[in-house]
């Protein structure tokens, strides 16, 4: 039996899946994560378990829905007696660390240090400037206190619906700083007799839409698509759809303020692109790039102006839900396959253990969609994936469940008669919601009765702390 290998799990927050070489987006400027793409696989139906980042994050950590694990809003603390990625890693003789963002516990209302969940190693930065304290913006403020205090500013200023260029310089970024810390753990602090998984985690594209030079200027000259968007087309979605679109069409239906956006928006994508080449060479100069197993992921999407609305919410679209899944060994064969089958953020646990080539790692609620040697599907591939929505106050959109095939997507109202039917092959962009046409209604039962045999019913007992 081979020795194991080496894991990196990389995550960004909030991006959407259009937005690298490698899965479709030709304005995208990604040459190391589609070179990562050319030694492995992408997969082009991931799908996340819940549209938000906290809730999200803890299906990918716990490898359990989010009414199983509990951590079922932004606001609520992930319950500590659940196995994770690192503490099932630790069993199995590895070293552990995470650099970034981890949000399973409430940002704005957190006064102690973030809880390691099993890393050994766990420098936590989130990211959000509510939060000043934590390990990146601790650094910074000592590094550069005047910079420290105008880059606040800045971000106050700037706000989160305009694209803007940040003042920033580039080796002081939360992104670089990630990368930086990374690199340094892989080359100084980690031990060549133990087998690592390691989690590198941007906080960006999430909003504020402000990258910093030289990737802020990058698509000055480059065009990028306009939002998709269909006159009278979310007429046919519940009332929540429109009552959100009533608050954003001032930004999203303004061409020049959303073009603005996207390529600020692409520009980070390409920093973070960046970011992963300097990982990607570290691995090549420590020799450790045919030993080790690289995932790309992200915790949700982004909707980007798309229908009008923008940033991220109880809105079940492929925009929030579908996510680059990417999975390579940097110094192996080039594969270069791609794949349409579902793939759900809860197989995420289980198949990090199937890439290190640990055949006893636990599955829990996932399954394996790769394994250490790039094979496809150890396990049989989802008929159908699930995605779950609770909210802590009462209204129609407070509780949704999702059921996602390759073809259609039903969302279930479970306090409301409203509800959503897609049929994505021939309606992509999902304009035209089926759920009260009499043609579907066959379909529409069938896809219920599917989702009804699961326990995605009840919101978790675990407390809303508020905040997010």
């Amino acid at each position: 039996m081979s020795s194991p290998k080496n894991v990196i799990l990389i995550m960004t927050d909030q991006q959407h899946y259009r937005t690298l070489g490698c899965t479709g987006a030709s304005e995208a400027r990604t040459p190391n994560i589609d070179r990562l793409a050319q030694r492995g696989v992408v997969f082009r139906n991931h799908i996340v378990a819940n549209p938000v980042c906290s809730p999200s994050r803890g299906c990918i950590m716990t490898g359990k829905h989010t009414t199983e694990h509990g951590l079922w809003f932004n606001g609520c603390t992930l319950p500590t007696s659940h196995q994770t990625v690192p503490t099932a890693f630790n069993e199995a003789g590895y070293q552990t660390a995470v650099f970034g963002k981890m949000h399973l516990v409430p940002i704005i209302r957190r006064t102690q240090p973030h809880p390691p969940y099993g890393f050994q190693t766990a420098e936590v930065a989130e990211g959000d400037q509510q939060l000043i304290d934590d390990a990146y913006f601790r650094w910074l403020r000592t590094t550069n206190p005047d910079l420290f205090v105008q880059y606040l500013a800045e971000m106050y200023e700037g706000g989160h619906a305009d694209g803007y260029k940040s003042k920033l310089p580039e080796k002081y970024h939360l992104s670089r700083w990630v990368t930086d810390r990374s690199i340094d753990w892989l080359k100084n602090r980690r031990t060549t007799k133990q087998p690592f998984f390691m989690k590198v985690s941007y906080f960006d594209p999430h909003h504020a839409f402000n990258p910093v030079e030289p990737y802020a200027s990058m698509y000055d000259d480059i065009d990028v698509p306009e939002p998709v968007f269909e006159d009278g087309a979310i007429d046919s979605k519940p009332q929540h759809y429109r009552n959100y679109l009533k608050s954003c069409q001032n930004m999203t239906r303004d061409s020049k303020r959303m073009t603005a956006i996207i390529k600020s928006y692409h520009a980070m994508v390409a920093h973070i692109d960046a970011c992963v080449g300097d990982l990607m060479k570290t691995l090549e100069d420590q020799g450790l790039a045919q030993d080790t197993v690289v995932m790309f992921t992200s915790d949700h999407g982004e909707l980007l102006g798309n229908h009008g609305l923008l940033w991220k919410g109880p809105y079940m679209l492929d925009d929030l839900l579908r996510v680059p899944m990417v999975v390579g060994i940097p110094g192996g064969p080039g594969k270069g396959q791609v794949t349409d089958e579902l793939t759900s953020a809860v197989d995420i646990f289980a198949t990090l253990g199937s890439v290190a080539g640990l055949a006893d790692f636990p599955r829990h609620s996932g399954r394996r969609f790769i394994d250490s040697d790039l094979n496809l599907f150890p396990d049989q591939p989802h008929e159908y994936v699930l995605t779950e929505w609770e909210h802590p106050k009462a209204s129609s959109s407070d509780s949704l469940r999702c059921l996602r095939t390759k073809t259609h997507k039903l969302v279930h109202y479970n306090h409301s008669d409203e509800g959503e039917l897609y049929d994505l092959q021939n309606d992509p962009h999902e304009f035209r919601n089926l759920y009260e046409e009499s043609a579907h209604k066959a379909l529409c039962h069938q896809l219920t009765d599917q989702l009804a045999g699961h326990y995605l019913s009840r919101r978790p007992p675990v407390p809303y702390e508020g905040g997010w």
